[in-house]
């Protein structure tokens, strides 16, 4: 019974670290830790990406800064990405990776993951007035 209760725990904590959660917006700032330069002569900027079925892999802006605000004009999920970039020497080295929002791999990175979800407005309907026979003998 031991065995059976450690398994199904274990199941439960698995199934609950790859929860994410979801974002309806049009527009989101998302902000990350800094990398540590590697020389004091280092230049450290990050490289923010998205990534949907609307637009497929986009990198929207770089940034010297610890966040990023992003404003989304085409229906659909995404998920956000974030990458550092080295320059030094003249030289421009990238991280080895990119850090998405919609995974916590390496874990600790995305300690809760994300995706957002933007759905345009509909228009509220214009020209109210009086309708039907009321208005007609008024």
């Amino acid at each position: 019974m031991k065995k059976i209760v450690l398994i199904l725990l274990f199941i439960l904590v698995a199934v609950l670290s790859y929860a994410q959660e979801v974002v309806y917006t049009n527009q989101a700032t998302v902000a990350w830790d800094a990398v540590a330069p590697i020389k004091p002569a280092d230049i450290i900027t990050y490289q923010v990406w998205i990534d949907s079925a609307a637009t497929g892999l986009l990198m929207v802006g770089e940034t010297d800064l610890l966040q990023y605000t992003i404003t989304f004009t085409v229906e659909g999920g995404y998920i956000i990405g974030v990458g550092a970039k080295r320059e030094i020497f003249g030289e421009v080295v990238y991280s080895d990776d990119i850090n998405w929002s919609d995974v916590n791999i390496p874990v600790g990175s995305t300690p809760v993951p994300f995706v957002i979800v933007y759905i345009m407005p509909i228009q509220s309907p214009g020209n109210l007035r009086m309708g039907g026979q009321n208005a007609l003998n008024s």
